[in-house]
């Protein structure tokens, strides 16, 4: 889906990108909001986080610790299927909003999955960030994730 170097010929076109600190012209601009919407679309569906990665800047898109970067060969985003079920993901992108969907059985037990990120401090040339996941049942917190910690510089 997200595999695969970014060239004219397989389709990616030139845009904003993040490269040493600055916003330069560069193939494949933009790919870094379909892994994010994967990212926050796995959040969601509890399924365990196996590599992440923050853009040098807080994006436009999202809030602070809820971005994934990818960058083909250096950083990737990657996620496990910890249920105990097959999974499918689809993907639509219409009007200019990308949207997935996570789909599977459901487990006997279910979990209701609160998803938040807070900036922890910010000074003139930073940004930091943690982002938490916390599992509910019956109301109740079963438990609290510590995703990511993040930073960010500012811009």
């Amino acid at each position: 889906m997200l595999s695969g170097e970014r060239t004219i010929s397989a389709g990616y076109k030139e845009a904003d990108i993040y490269e040493n600190g600055q916003v330069v012209k560069g193939l494949g601009g933009g790919i870094c909001q379909i892994s994010t919407t994967l990212f926050n679309a796995a959040l969601f569906a509890n399924l365990e986080i196996i590599e992440l990665y923050n853009h040098q800047f807080v994006p436009s898109y999202v809030n602070a610790g809820r971005d994934a970067t990818v960058v083909y060969g250096v950083k990737d985003f990657k996620f496990k299927n910890s249920r105990n079920y097959a999974i499918k993901l689809t993907c639509s992108v219409q009007n200019g909003t990308a949207t997935f969907n996570i789909w599977g059985y459901k487990e006997d037990v279910e979990y209701d999955v609160d998803v938040y990120a807070n900036v922890t401090s910010k000074t003139s040339s930073y940004i930091k960030s943690s982002t938490f996941r916390t599992l509910k049942l019956n109301g109740e917190i079963i438990d609290r994730q510590n995703i990511m910690k993040a930073t960010y510089k500012v811009h």
